[in-house]
């Protein structure tokens, strides 16, 4: 089963890209790794934090991103270990491959729709925005 991301409206017309479901699966894959190699997952994670940090130091002062790098070289690694976080779609010509294909269009189909009706609503509440203020700025006739 194909488990692409959510697009849904939250509290105060908020639009939230949801990849909960994903998330899920690598962190019991990560806790099953933990529990086989807990120094080796563990100094991991803490190299990633640290390379996190320097890296951040080093943007902040303007200089090179090979720390960043190397902190994504060993967050790749890390995500080979869990499976890697790529989907393999059917490259068949099969029932299975054609229900797969129109499963991934209909949840694209979902977050396209979410995504345009919130666009059209931004559209109309800036519009009666920008109306607001030019009228607050035309002077009153006496």
């Amino acid at each position: 089963m194909i488990q692409l991301p959510t697009l849904r409206l939250e509290a105060h017309g908020i639009l939230v890209l949801d990849d909960t479901a994903s998330a899920h699966g690598y962190l019991r894959t990560l806790a099953d790794l933990y529990r086989e190699d807990p120094e080796g997952v563990g100094d991991a994670l803490i190299l990633i934090a640290d390379l996190g940090d320097a890296a951040e130091e080093v943007r902040c002062s303007g200089g090179c991103d090979c720390t960043g790098r190397a902190r994504d070289g060993v967050i790749d690694d890390l995500l080979l270990d869990l499976g890697g976080a790529r989907t393999a779609l059917d490259p068949r010509v099969t029932h299975r491959a054609l229900m797969q294909a129109r499963q991934l269009a209909g949840a694209a189909q979902a977050i396209a729709d979410t995504a345009r009706a919130r666009a059209d609503e931004l559209a109309a509440l800036t519009a009666m925005e920008r109306k607001a203020r030019e009228d607050a700025r035309r002077p009153v006739a006496p």
